[in-house]
């Protein structure tokens, strides 16, 4: 079946967005424009990250090495929960004097395991300076409970604070709204010039115009 000769072919397609290359263009840079103003505008959110590591004290065979490194391991997940816990979060809250309820602060912590014994407590908040400290006071505190735990249990893992908290950095990168932003400008233009050049309603070439003779003859024959 053979389409209609006034039908636009894809080359006859391509050739409607060169000649809307201007509006696209222009388009495309708005969209991009507005994907780094919205970034510029929009309230940062910071990370800072601390670094602890499991440990359990054993004697200097490679059997005790081995079951102590086997008990670090299993102890990081019970110790990444206390991270968030009351103990901890009320601790940090009252030290560094917070505006928070101790499930807010727990909602915004985050422990990442790194390898079988190494952690990264990381808090999340909007100044980069008290977030920094947040992140400081909830692994200083966090180690200071596995203390009080070894203390009651001697067979208990032990943190040892490895890096306080870095510098906070911002979550994102203006890059995730630059390039959705631009990408959602050439698509808009791109349809908008197709859909205007379709329903001006004329001939996009020769190829096309040689089309529409050649159906005409054929339908007088």
């Amino acid at each position: 079946m053979r389409p209609p000769a006034n039908v636009p072919r894809v080359r006859e397609y391509f050739e409607l967005l060169r000649r809307g290359w201007i509006v696209i263009l222009c388009a495309t840079a708005l969209s991009v424009g507005a994907g780094w103003l919205a970034w510029q505008t929009a309230p940062p959110i910071y990370d800072s990250t601390a670094r602890v590591f499991v440990t359990t004290p054993g004697g200097a065979t490679p059997l005790d090495a081995q079951y102590g490194h086997l008990t670090s391991v299993s102890r990081t997940v019970t110790l990444a929960q206390l991270a968030r816990s009351p103990q901890v979060t009320m601790r940090t809250i009252e030290k560094l004097d917070l505006d928070d309820r101790p499930s807010a602060l727990a909602a915004r912590i985050t422990v990442r395991v790194k390898d079988s014994a190494m952690m990264d407590v990381i808090v999340t908040g909007r100044d980069p300076e008290l977030t920094q400290a947040t992140a400081n006071a909830v692994a200083e505190n966090l180690v200071g409970l596995s203390r009080q735990m070894r203390d009651v249990d001697t067979g208990s893992a032990e943190l040892i604070l490895v890096d306080a908290g870095d510098p906070a950095v911002r979550r994102g990168s203006v890059w995730q709204a630059i390039i959705p932003g631009g990408m959602l400008g050439l698509a808009i233009s791109a349809v908008l010039v197709l859909c205007y050049g379709l329903a001006r309603n004329r001939v996009l070439g020769k190829g096309q115009l040689d089309r529409v003779v050649d159906e005409a003859v054929a339908g007088k024959g």
